[in-house]
């Protein structure tokens, strides 16, 4: 079950490439968050991944299981009926509105709307938090298109992933994350030390946690823990590497200011002077540079209302 996005059940961070998080890291993580703070994945969750994460599924797959959630049915025939897929017929049932969509497409809003509803909590940093993990997400997904398009579907999941850790810290403390957000905002230091001023980890390594307790896949769990490190330190080539499409993903949405509010100037500017490091770590000439971030950031405002609606509670 899950193939393509989870490992194998028996020690999924074991697999090669992929060190296991420290016991003692794991168990500060869990002193901090609580010990049951990790529940298993929802059924309804693990059927839209593993479904959105084979390649061999087909549209009466993807009918089958929308069709089970009625939730899930009526923001599927919503997006359908969006101006972004407009047609000029409006789609009345699940069957029109998948081929309308598409199957590609569908593989995407489906990670989308499960994974909104992952650590949810009404603190309003959570909703930032999650617009930059869209964002990411949009963002390494064009990217991946262009430089790795055989991931790109999983770019988008692994953009989506990338700070699962935030999730569960703003759920679980969230005054004390708070603090933490306060810090980049006031300083523009970058989150992980932040994080690290307050807690005995960072937000990388409680995601690393979450993908090896929910059998996550190497690839996925090396995106999760390895998207903040040095360039120097990644996986060559580079320009081919998801942990570097993912990074880089991350960084246009900070230097474009996606998912924080007005006063992260500091933390903005930072982002936007690493970005020559950025596009040379992915071996984009100083000539399209200017291009393809204008492209990205279009893309995002393209697709955003799109995915975020994927992700909204249909009433």
């Amino acid at each position: 079950m899950f193939k393509g996005l989870f490992g194998k059940k028996s020690s999924p961070a074991a697999s090669k490439g992929h060190k296991r998080l420290a016991p003692g890291i794991s168990q500060a993580i869990l002193g901090v968050v609580g010990a049951r703070s990790i529940p298993t994945m929802a059924s309804a969750a693990q059927k839209a991944f593993q479904l959105a994460t084979n390649p061999k599924a087909d549209a009466r797959d993807f009918i089958e299981v929308i069709e089970s959630d009625e939730g899930l049915s009526a923001r599927v025939l919503k997006i359908s009926n969006s101006v972004y897929f407009d047609r000029g017929k409006k789609s009345s049932t699940i069957q029109e509105s998948v081929v309308v969509i598409g199957i590609k497409e569908l593989r995407s809003l489906l990670n989308a709307t499960t994974l909104s509803e992952i650590f949810p909590s009404k603190h309003p940093i959570r909703a930032q938090l999650w617009a930059n993990n869209l964002g990411t997400a949009i963002i390494a997904k064009a990217l991946a298109q262009r430089v790795l398009p055989s991931k790109s579907d999983l770019a988008f999941l692994a953009g989506l992933m990338h700070d699962v850790g935030k999730l569960l810290l703003i759920q679980r403390v969230a005054d004390d994350y708070q603090q933490v957000n306060r810090k980049v905002e006031l300083e523009g230091c970058d989150f992980c030390s932040a994080e690290e001023s307050q807690f005995p980890f960072n937000h990388t390594q409680v995601g690393e946690l979450i993908g090896s307790q929910w059998n996550f896949s190497s690839e996925l769990i090396e995106v999760i823990a390895q998207h903040h490190q040095p360039w120097q330190s990644l996986p060559a080539p580079l320009s081919t590497s998801l942990i570097a499409i993912v990074k880089a993903a991350d960084m246009v949405c900070h230097a474009a200011g996606i998912g924080h509010p007005r006063g992260f100037n500091r933390f903005k500017n930072q982002a936007s002077n690493a970005l020559e490091e950025t596009w040379e770590a992915l071996a984009i000439s100083p000539t399209e540079r200017k291009a393809i971030y204008g492209e990205l950031c279009r893309t995002y405002e393209l697709e955003h209302d799109i995915y975020a609606h994927a992700g909204s509670e249909v009433r």
